[in-house]
């Protein structure tokens, strides 16, 4: 099965501990689709963006050890994007993208998460890191006007995942 990845499943190494089996087939650009933080990474549509993107070939077991980590389907659903291989087909991988309560919920994410991308990126021949820096920055500006119109609470600020679910930021 073809999975794209655009946060902290970029990162080999991280990968290969979630995913012993789950092969690296190169990085790839999401066409219509902006990167942004809610604390931790996820996508949303836009039709003037380009993200970078990491395209695996996993397992069923690898989907099943990612479903955790992702906190399906409480926090992300899955979905199937379109997108242009580099040998120019096209093809359909499953993405996660987050869904239900704290889906509008951005917010900055943390230095060690960030950076478990940024090095995702190089490990994919992304040495651009400006979408990264960029979602950041728009979810602090988020942040702050939350604060400024009495919107932000502490439930804003806190791990966007259900109690008990075996996943995280690193």
């Amino acid at each position: 099965m073809l999975y794209v990845a655009y946060g902290s499943n970029m990162n080999r190494r991280q990968m290969a501990r979630r995913c012993p089996k789950a092969r690296p087939l190169g990085g790839i650009w999401l066409e219509g689709w902006r990167l942004v933080m809610k604390c931790v990474a996820d996508i949303e549509p836009d039709p003037h963006a380009l993200t970078p993107a990491a395209l695996w070939e996993i397992t069923r077991s690898c989907e099943r050890a990612l479903d955790t980590y992702e906190g399906f389907p409480h926090l992300y659903i899955k979905e199937r994007l379109p997108i242009a291989l580099p040998n120019g087909r096209r093809a359909k991988p499953m993405a996660y993208v987050m869904s239900g309560p704290r889906q509008r919920d951005y917010g900055p994410a943390s230095n060690g998460y960030l950076a478990s991308i940024a090095d995702g990126y190089r490990d994919f021949g992304f040495d651009d890191l400006a979408p990264l820096r960029a979602a950041q920055v728009d979810a602090i500006s988020a942040m702050r006007r939350a604060e400024r119109s009495g919107r932000l609470d502490d439930a804003a600020l806190s791990p966007p995942w259900a109690p008990g679910l075996a996943f995280g930021c690193e």
